[in-house]
């Protein structure tokens, strides 16, 4: 396999086949050629590197024209393309199942969230934060950027800021908007969530030319990040260094690390934006 053509294979716009394929199956109608296609390749993701282009017509009934459409509406330049995705995506699919097949795996959870919620905090408290929080509430544009299968704590993040009233805006895999990000001016705000460093990694090119500042919050000690953010912040002192995508991998970390860190963050920016109005029905909170 070569591993430098599949590094090449990743972006802003076609980061996880898996993602890719469940967002067209989760917002089509049953009956949408487009979602009989991503039925069909889900079902048999496990052979898809060797599926043709003719296997597929013939199984779903449609044209390899529909095909070829179809790759690129979930952001691959062919069917070609999107099937050389298939084998790193079918690695991260694996470590899913590896990480639940641990024996004990309710003391295992148990200890090990412990042992990295006290990671976690360590480090909140040993960076300056502070500074962050500023430039969310003071940025007209905020844009959190993160892998689809991964953005579900950035929606709650959103979620409590509009409560208060800072509206921020999500950019993910499923739906890339490279728009909304070359529109930012130098004053906005961009935060990239990669806990592996794998999406960072592939978003690398892709940020190069977006004139806001750049944040990123990772486990991924790489020097290759400093050149591209103004800031990159640590979940943990003690985790990995790589400068490529590397295959799934599936921890406490990967699954709560960044809802934790952003609920402390959602804390800290409550703590130190004491600007609701009196009327605010929490306002008394902050005070």
């Amino acid at each position: 396999m070569n591993t430098d053509k599949i590094q090449n294979n990743f972006s802003l716009s076609y980061f996880n086949l898996m993602t890719s394929l469940l967002a067209v199956l989760n917002s089509n109608e049953d009956d949408d050629t487009n979602l009989v296609l991503a039925r069909y390749l889900l079902e048999h993701f496990q052979e898809l590197k060797n599926l043709s282009i003719y296997d597929v017509a013939e199984e779903c009934y449609v044209s390899r024209s529909s095909i070829q459409r179809f790759a690129k509406l979930i952001g691959y330049e062919s069917f070609t393309a999107m099937k050389q995705n298939a084998p790193i995506t079918r690695q991260h699919m694996d470590a899913f199942v590896q990480y639940a097949c641990h024996p004990e795996f309710d003391q295992y959870l148990r200890i090990s969230m412990d042992d990295m919620m006290q990671d976690i905090n360590e480090m909140f408290l040993s960076q300056n934060l502070d500074a962050l929080i500023k430039r969310i509430h003071d940025s007209e544009q905020v844009v959190i950027l993160a892998a689809d299968l991964s953005s579900y704590p950035a929606k709650v993040l959103q979620q409590g800021l509009a409560a208060i009233g800072k509206l921020i805006r999500i950019v993910t895999d499923a739906y890339p908007d490279t728009t909304l990000l070359q529109n930012l001016k130098p004053e906005d705000l961009v935060i990239v969530t990669s806990t592996t460093g794998n999406y960072a990694i592939a978003t690398l090119t892709d940020l190069q030319s977006v004139h806001a500042c750049k944040v990123l919050i990772t486990l991924n000690h790489s020097e290759k990040f400093e050149s591209c953010y103004d800031n990159v912040i640590y979940l943990s002192h003690k985790f990995h260094s790589s400068d490529r995508i590397t295959e799934g991998i599936q921890n406490v970390y990967t699954r709560y690390g960044v809802s934790y860190f952003f609920d402390l963050l959602f804390n800290l920016y409550i703590e130190k934006v004491n600007n609701l109005p009196s009327s605010h029905p929490h306002s008394i909170l902050i005070k």
